[in-house]
């Protein structure tokens, strides 16, 4: 495989985890949304966070893709679940170490200036550890959908804002992973992730 194109990413966001080199050069990870436009790869990176804070500090990073969602969320939500146990390997053509059994690229970083920052990223190679992915379930779209409610719920509480109709979809996204994979990850992470967001609305 030779471009981000042939490893699945699109013009429309995908979710990818990007990892970036910490000051102490430790690696970071993080759930990020990732998008093709032409031959190079754009994301969208909000002020303050370490993955952006990283990038403008090192300009390298590697986007590694998964179709683990339950790996995603869990990434994507560590302030409310136990996050995922990663290991790192190193990347052959940047400083920056790759997920272990992850497809993924290598990119450079053009940064933009506003509090989302808009990051162009210059696609240095691509390798593909698996070529093989597993179609994505219907249950890991309800999961999906679940934990970006819950991202949005936490932000709007932190405003002040009302979150009354946002639980009540949180909960229904819930319910249908749960109904349509009640023993699967997939039920167990949405079963945690309501359970979680429920104790921060009540705490």
């Amino acid at each position: 495989m030779s471009s981000p194109r042939e490893l699945g990413l699109k013009e429309s966001p995908g979710e990818v985890i990007l990892s970036t080199l910490n000051p102490d050069s430790s690696p970071h990870a993080a759930t990020v949304g990732a998008w093709l436009k032409g031959e190079e790869v754009e994301m969208r990176l909000f002020h303050p966070s370490t993955s952006l804070s990283n990038l403008r500090r090192v300009g390298e990073g590697v986007l590694n893709l998964t179709d683990d969602v339950n790996l995603l969320v869990r990434l994507a939500l560590k302030n409310l679940l136990p996050p995922p146990k990663l290991e790192f390997l190193p990347s052959s053509t940047v400083r920056v170490p790759r997920v272990k059994g992850m497809r993924g690229e290598e990119v450079e970083d053009e940064l933009g200036t506003s509090l989302a920052f808009r990051i162009t990223c210059e696609v240095r190679k691509v390798e593909a550890v698996d070529p093989h992915v597993k179609p994505l379930l219907r249950s890991e779209f309800f999961l999906l959908e679940a934990a970006v409610l819950a991202s949005r719920i936490l932000v709007a509480r932190k405003r002040g804002l009302k979150v009354g109709r946002m639980m009540e979809e949180l909960r229904r996204q819930v319910e249908g992973c749960l109904r349509l994979s009640p023993s699967s990850r997939e039920a167990e992470t949405a079963r945690e992730l309501l359970e979680a967001v429920e104790k921060r609305m009540s705490a």
